[in-house]
């Protein structure tokens, strides 16, 4: 499938997950880490503390490269073609069955043809075949397509964080 053609029925159920390579391990986790710096700064923190953030989460949770245990990370496919990446990871231990989406990207080309909807619905029915009884996820609020997306999938906000920077006359 290109990227220029609409999904149609067929393509819908052609997507599926599997693993990724070592080799798109290694780039989704260098993007990933990126726009995760990225998307801190844009939330507030300086950009020594988004890196160091971003990096200290990356070596938390992918030692060496390579996913902890309960870190499950798949390429989004859709007629055998890879169009974007899930990451999931196991809930933590006094809540085991609440597991997390911590990344869903679907890659630029691909966009607005419906493998995002198709990437959260594998991320349910693959948290489920692990264990899961519910799925979370963090989405940041400047992300209106993400946040719609998930709306309309039946994800309801649990917690809502609010801030102001201060102006100087105000400190």
């Amino acid at each position: 499938m290109t990227a220029s053609r609409r999904p149609d029925a067929d393509a819908a159920a052609a997507a599926a997950l599997r693993p990724l390579t070592s080799d798109e391990l290694a780039a989704w986790l260098a993007t990933s880490t990126t726009d995760y710096a990225d998307d801190l700064e844009a939330a507030g923190l300086s950009r020594a503390a988004a890196e160091r953030k971003a990096d200290e989460s990356t070596a938390r949770e992918f030692p060496g490269g390579i996913p902890a245990p309960g870190q499950h990370v798949y390429a989004v496919t859709v007629s055998g073609e890879h169009v974007g990446v899930l990451w999931l990871a196991a809930g933590p231990a006094d809540d085991p069955t609440n597991w997390w989406i911590l990344d869903i990207v679907v890659f630029e080309p691909f966009r607005g043809h419906g493998h995002g909807r198709r990437a959260m619905l594998l991320a349910e029915t693959e948290a489920a075949r692990l264990g899961a009884a519910k799925l979370s996820l963090n989405v940041f609020a400047r992300n209106a397509a993400a946040r719609s997306l998930y709306a309309s999938l039946a994800y309801e906000p649990t917690k809502i964080y609010l801030e102001k920077t201060l102006s100087s006359r105000e400190r």
